[in-house]
């Protein structure tokens, strides 16, 4: 039992693992040489399939190179040396023989201590790395400190510095047009992956609940024991049938990765077929969960699948896994359209195989739990009018949704589809319903007569009445800057006191920049605030050296949630919006405007060679080409010479934005 738990937990970490793993590992180490010489050794180990492009590499490859932070405390001693070998290969992304390394690598650089006192050492390492289908580029910082003159019997290995990886580079798409998108790696993003699959994992293991799942638990236990197989045969029946449903719904998560290019995530994001389609897929689902017909795929699926399952043996439990996967669909089919709609509108290529690998881990895990000890089945709770419960509560979840894939298919054709009172005041009802429908007060027609009031039905019912009467504000005005990344932006000032709702007046925010009226105007451009803004760099440009300011881009798309709650929470925020207002000059960029440029401003990529003849292409580009990172939202404070004043940041606290804001409006005043 513990061997089986210790590789239950090994797996699932091993899921959590991956997610941050990243695909180079740097080091940094001093050592004497010559006398008054000191060596910095740069090592790096590449994970594989992944290969890194050497100094020299040849073609259009990019070279890796160190950048030192100028000192007057040492000087250089010839120039960095490869100490690992290369290999020649022939590399389709850049049509020609390129120099790699594999595995692993190792650099030097000589330099000479101009002082006798401990001086710092620092810089960044530059580099591309490949898989043969899709690369990337990356970048690490490093830092050491060297403690001067150091004379001959210092120890070989004075000090050695593990180097934490930078901001991450965009992916390239390579001949096998496979993109590996890359987010920008702060903490921010590593903290959303892991809610993401917690949520992913959450979705799992709720599916388990469902009546579509929880009653095969015995039916499928039960063929593990069946037979005069050992309890040890069970346990591995169980395990192979846990990590078939696990590679099932990864199987799933990797065909999305691999059609998931830049185009698709804008596609998924902002265009409105895919929303349409989900926003009707959730509707369907839901009034199929409250009881309206049945969803079902054909009988012959399942039906091939129980007959592969009635084999003896380990094959078996494969084909029970298919079996439960098909038969299951009708209950589990929302979970993984949300969990791979939600992986497919980020940047990050392994979210939607992570998040389909947390899903079916969790959704199998039970079964492995019961093959490994059956008579935790005792202690289950008995398939009931319970299930029927949990089925309604999806079904009002899914109702909920879907008016967030229908709000975005408007927003895409400029429509005021579903305002904001209308959106907030549907969500209040299903609020108030499922709370009257956890107290019994709400009846469908499969569910039973609800004698008494338990306690979880009672706080669940608290909850939903809760969680109603924090929306109703909304309805008058109020921001409810917890939602904002999904309701609609308030479209006038708040009647509630001592709140800051944001104004969107179509003059401020859509036609006018700060100097004028906003080249590429469009009533879909709603910033919050009143703030004036531009849609053209050029054109923001211009306006900031008449104000003499620095321009703040902010990139975004039209149904980007995150967009949406930093603009409500973030912007919102009193030092915040003095700045926006009078420090800066404004350029909202839209990466999905779908407006044609003449062929003059068409922008051929110098990274995926594509010609963008659209705005929204341009912009794009322009944010991969000149900061390397394809996430929204992202904001970048710029000069006049389009240089950038401080470090850009993605989705980020008040403080941290404050930070950046003031840092660049500093570097501006300095220059």
């Amino acid at each position: 039992m513990k061997k089986i738990c210790s590789i239950v937990l090994l797996t699932l970490s091993s899921v959590f693992l991956f997610a941050q793993q990243s695909m180079t590992s740097w080091s940094v180490k001093q050592q004497q040489a010559a006398a008054g010489v000191i060596e910095l050794i740069f090592n790096v180990a590449i994970s594989p399939p992944w290969y890194m492009y050497s100094t020299d590499p040849g073609g259009e490859a990019i070279p890796m190179s160190i950048d030192f932070e100028p000192s007057s405390d040492y000087t250089f001693v010839g120039t960095l040396i490869e100490l690992t070998p290369t290999e020649t290969k022939f590399d389709a992304g850049v049509d020609a023989n390129v120099k790699v390394f594999y595995n692993n690598a190792s650099f030097v650089q000589k330099i000479k201590p101009n002082t006798d006192k401990a001086f710092k050492v620092s810089g960044a390492i530059n580099f591309q790395i490949c898989n043969g289908s899709s690369c990337r580029l990356g970048g690490e910082d490093f830092s050491l400190t060297v403690s001067g003159t150091m004379a001959s019997t210092t120890p070989a290995t004075s000090q050695k510095t593990a180097l934490t990886a930078k901001d991450e580079i965009p992916t390239i798409e390579t001949a096998a047009d496979i993109e590996t998108d890359i987010a920008v790696a702060t903490t921010g993003t590593t903290e959303s992956l892991w809610i993401f699959l917690l949520i992913a994992l959450g979705a799992g293991l709720g599916a388990v609940f469902t009546p579509c799942v929880f009653p095969m638990i015995p039916m499928t236990v039960s063929f593990f024991l069946s037979g005069k197989q050992s309890s040890r045969a069970a346990v591995i029946r169980g395990l192979i049938f846990g990590i078939s449903v696990t590679l099932i719904y990864t199987s799933i998560g990797v065909l999305a990765a691999v059609f998931k290019g830049a185009s698709a995530v804008d596609v998924f994001s902002t265009h409105w077929l895919p929303n349409l389609i989900f926003a009707l897929v959730f509707l369907v689902f839901a009034l199929s969960f409250f009881g309206g017909y049945e969803i079902t795929l054909p009988t012959g699926l399942a039906n091939k699948a129980d007959q592969k399952a009635d084999s003896s043996g380990y094959f078996g439990a494969f084909f029970v896994a298919v079996a439960l996967v098909i038969v299951s669909f009708s209950c589990t089919g929302p979970f993984v359209g949300g969990i791979l709609v939600e992986s497919m509108r980020s940047g990050l290529a392994m979210k939607p195989i992570l998040g389909m690998a947390a899903f079916g881990f969790a959704l199998a895990f039970p079964f492995m739990l019961f093959a490994v000890s059956p008579s935790l089945m005792k202690k289950m709770p008995k398939s009931g009018g319970w299930l029927n419960m949990v089925k309604v509560v999806f079904a009002f979840v899914l109702l909920a949704f879907s008016l967030k894939f229908l709000l975005t298919f408007g927003q895409y054709f400029g429509w005021n589809l579903i305002s904001r009172e209308v959106f907030i005041a549907v969500w209040i009802v299903c609020a108030v319903m499922l709370g009257l429908y956890f107290l019994g007060r709400l009846r469908l027609s499969h569910d039973s007569e609800v004698q008494h009031v338990s306690v979880t039905r009672l706080l669940f019912a608290i909850a939903s009445f809760t969680f109603a009467l924090y929306l109703l504000p909304g309805l008058f005005g109020a921001p409810l800057p917890a939602m904002s990344g999904i309701i609609p932006d308030p479209k006038g000032p708040s009647v509630f006191a001592g709140t800051t709702a944001p104004s969107n007046t179509p003059t401020a925010a859509n036609n006018q920049g700060l100097c004028g009226e906003a080249k590429y105007a469009n009533p879909k451009y709603q910033l919050s605030y009143g703030l004036p803004a531009y849609h053209d760099i050029a054109q923001a440009i211009e306006c900031a050296k008449r104000q003499n300011k620095p321009v703040l881009l902010a990139f975004k798309f039209i149904g980007c949630s995150e967009c949406k709650r930093m603009e409500a929470a973030v912007w919102g925020d009193e030092q915040v919006l003095d700045i926006l207002r009078n420090k800066v000059v404004i350029a909202t960029l839209y990466i999905d405007d779908k407006t044609e440029l003449p062929e003059s401003e068409w922008v051929t990529s110098t990274f995926d060679k594509k010609v963008y003849k659209t705005l929204g292409g341009k912009l794009r580009d322009y944010q991969v080409t000149r900061f390397g990172v394809r996430a929204q939202p992202f904001y970048a404070l710029i000069d006049h010479d389009e240089k950038p004043l401080t470090k850009p940041v993605a989705s980020s606290s008040i403080a941290e934005f404050l930070h950046f804001l003031n840092s660049g409006i500093e570097a501006f005043n300095a220059k």
